[in-house]
């Protein structure tokens, strides 16, 4: 029988072998008639053919094998190790406040004559909000000046009588205390009366108004609420195991996830109490907000910086693995015998922060990681690159 030089030929023969036997054996045999020959001659075809194919699968396992053996190979990407500043940052959420956010309320009960102002316009500091009836102190006031006018007269007359030594000195002394006390009184009045006109205590926008024209004003019940967002604070509760790593003027960052923004500020004041039943310690950050974005109310995210490490190794943390044994390992690439293969190397960890993690041991920094593909070699392997 004729060699072959190898098994892939020796497939490519069978099958043409197949072919020709069946074409051959058509041409030398008679044609069967009878259902009983067709069916002998049927089972005689299904017995050569399941003959071929099982040596035509034999044949293609012993191909499969050979070419695992030819290259096994796994293809992967790799990433040089580099030394860098690490830090970890704790985040606490704050809320924005803001000290310049009033409620306007009236010194004394009337019925609000005029309002002044709406929502959303921009008032100054000491802008009238709302008149109320004072009425009742005009009244007053000019019957007490009827009868100041009197008690002037008579003191005067009783001045001149007691310079000149006539009268009773107490009959000048009552002229006088009756005059000087109708005056204050009047004087009292007007300062009660000024109480009916309500002025805004800061500039800023008028945020909400409560109260309408012709309601009785309370001193109980604000009438409006200014605000100025110029300025504004985040406020927010730490935990007393951070005491020791936020002081005065350290810088933080705040990050407002319905703005989509974020900004470093120095942190403004430290509490100096523990809270007890949180255990945890007030802190406060300055906020610009000149645009008035910023609204109060608005949660916010403080990172704020516990941990900081220069000129070490950190990874990303998805590329360490946990062996069996509770070992923390991952992949490099090394040369053997001028193959390139993964290499297993167990490795010591540090914190980790946003999927980076500091690697204290067990890596140097002419390593190459395997970056992809790393879950699916083995130690000793060899690898390939993948194009770039």
């Amino acid at each position: 029988m004729k060699k072959y030089s190898n098994k892939k030929s020796y497939l490519s023969f069978l099958l043409v072998a197949l072919f020709s036997l069946t074409f051959l054996s058509s041409c030398g045999e008679k044609e069967p008639t009878t259902p009983e020959e067709k069916k002998a001659a049927l089972d005689k075809k299904r017995s050569e053919l399941m003959e071929l194919q099982g040596q035509i699968a034999q044949l293609e396992s012993d191909l499969g094998e050979t070419a695992k053996k030819e290259d096994r190979s796994k293809l992967v990407e790799t990433m040089p190790v580099k030394s860098e500043t690490f830090n970890h940052y704790i985040e606490v959420q704050g809320t924005v406040e803001s000290d310049k956010n009033v409620n306007v309320l009236p010194e004394m009960p009337a019925t609000i004559v005029s309002l002044k102002v709406k929502e959303g316009q921009r008032v100054s500091k000491g802008q009238v909000i709302a008149t109320l009836d004072a009425g009742t102190f005009n009244k007053q006031i000019a019957e007490l000046e009827t009868q100041l006018s009197l008690a002037a007269t008579v003191y005067e007359k009783r001045k001149r009588l007691w310079e000149q030594k006539i009268g009773s000195e107490i009959e000048y002394l009552q002229s006088q205390n009756q005059k000087e006390s109708l005056e204050n009184s009047i004087a009292t009045l007007k300062q009660q009366m000024r109480k009916s006109v309500v002025t805004s205590p800061i500039s800023g926008t008028i945020d909400e108004v409560y109260a309408k024209q012709g309601e009785i004003a309370n001193p109980a019940a604000p009438i409006v609420r200014v605000i100025n967002v110029s300025d504004v604070q985040l406020v927010a509760d730490v935990s007393e195991n951070y005491l020791s790593a936020v002081t005065k003027g350290d810088k933080v960052k705040v990050f407002f996830n319905a703005l989509g923004t974020e900004m470093e500020q120095k942190v403004s004041f430290v509490g100096q109490t523990i809270n007890t039943a949180n255990r945890t310690f007030k802190i406060q950050i300055d906020l610009p907000n000149k645009e008035g974005k910023i609204k109060p109310n608005l949660v916010g995210t403080v990172k704020i910086n516990d941990f900081q490490k220069e000129n070490t190794i950190a990874i990303p943390t998805n590329l360490i693995q946990i062996g069996t044994d509770g070992n923390k390992f991952l992949y490099v690439v090394k040369e053997e015998a001028g193959k390139k293969i993964a290499k297993k190397v167990v490795v010591k960890t540090g914190m980790s922060y946003e999927g980076s993690t500091v690697v204290e041991e067990g890596l140097s920094a002419d390593d190459q990681i395997i970056s992809k593909g790393y879950n699916e070699v083995v130690d000793g392997e060899n690898i390939r690159f993948a194009k770039s």
